[in-house]
């Protein structure tokens, strides 16, 4: 929730002001027009949120349900002192 909580605002900011330039624009048309695209933007933002968290919460729910990775049974201490391969011919 804290990752999308700041947005939120953010969106409830672009309604806000989407509301005010609809309640001050009068017969203005181009600020009927800054409204509705912010209204837009805002709306697209938001559906873009409820995708993140879903999202979110799919990667969380399969990472609990896969088991954890077995070790690896060459990451000894021959693993960390042997020497690298040399590189191969071409042919």
């Amino acid at each position: 929730m804290g990752v999308v909580r700041a947005p939120v605002f953010g969106i409830i900011g672009l309604l806000c002001a989407a509301g005010a330039l609809i309640v001050f624009a009068g017969d203005s048309m181009a600020l009927k027009a800054t409204a509705l695209a912010l209204f837009g933007v805002a709306c697209v933002v938001a559906v873009s949120l409820v995708f993140l968290a879903i999202g979110k919460a799919e990667d969380a729910e399969r990472a609990a349900s896969k088991p954890p990775p077995p070790p690896n049974p060459h990451a000894g201490e021959a693993a960390r002192r042997s020497r690298p391969r040399p590189p191969r011919r071409p042919t």
